[in-house]
């Protein structure tokens, strides 16, 4: 059977082979923290900031998890792995360089300097996204070479409660500012160690925390 024939039976067995791509469950986790990004971005331009917040959180924690059940299916193909590594960096492109954008831009930062700080930004966390989709295609990493992407639905969601506290002017422009110095962590090279399955699961409380923090002070 040739190559073009078994990917068309593969995808036969899903969806009946009415649509192209992969919906097995390995993928769903990646599949519902896009969907909560893009509900993010949307409910950032109708002033729901904090629903935004929560949003950016949840696909936080899609993909700290999605790796973990994904590598729970041992008998999944090499496309469905590969599917799912190309798959998982266009759900933190959408997530966590897009969202974070998104919801500056609706706390009001879009003078020409937040304008140049948003190209930084998209321009470093794409660049990563790309670097390390190379390297994971020849060998797996044991540890990361600067921030991870992922890291904005931790760090953002903090920015954004202790905005809330302050009374300065200046106060929203800091969401946009904290940008830079992430950006050049982003491509940085720095090492940071890879999560183990504790800081996860404190990872996980510390989000179910931030959500009822954020709502309550909506």
């Amino acid at each position: 059977m040739s190559k073009k024939n078994g990917l068309e039976g593969h995808d036969a067995s899903t969806l009946s082979g009415l649509i192209i791509g992969f919906y097995d469950l390995s993928v769903l986790l990646t599949y519902a923290g896009i969907a909560f990004a893009v509900i993010g971005i949307c409910m950032a331009f109708h002033d729901e900031l904090a629903i935004s917040i929560v949003c950016l959180i949840i696909s936080g924690f899609c993909d700290m998890t999605d790796g973990t059940v994904a590598r729970s299916f041992k008998n999944r193909t090499e496309d469905e792995k590969t599917f799912g590594i190309q798959m998982d960096s266009l759900a933190d492109a959408v997530s966590f360089v897009i969202l974070p954008v998104a919801i500056s831009l609706g706390m009001g930062n879009d003078d020409a300097v937040s304008m140049a700080i948003y190209v930084l930004y998209v321009l470093a966390g794409l660049i990563r996204l790309g670097y390390f989709n190379v390297l994971a295609s020849k060998s797996e990493i044991k540890y990361y070479t600067g921030l991870p992407v992922t890291t904005a639905s931790l760090i953002f969601p903090i920015v954004w409660i202790a905005h809330v506290f302050m009374s300065s002017p200046w106060a929203t422009a800091i969401f946009s500012a904290i940008m830079v110095p992430i950006a050049l962590l982003f491509i940085s090279r720095v090492r940071f160690g890879k999560l183990n399955k504790t800081v996860q699961a404190a990872l996980g409380a510390f989000a179910v925390v931030g959500i009822a923090v954020i709502l309550y002070l909506d």
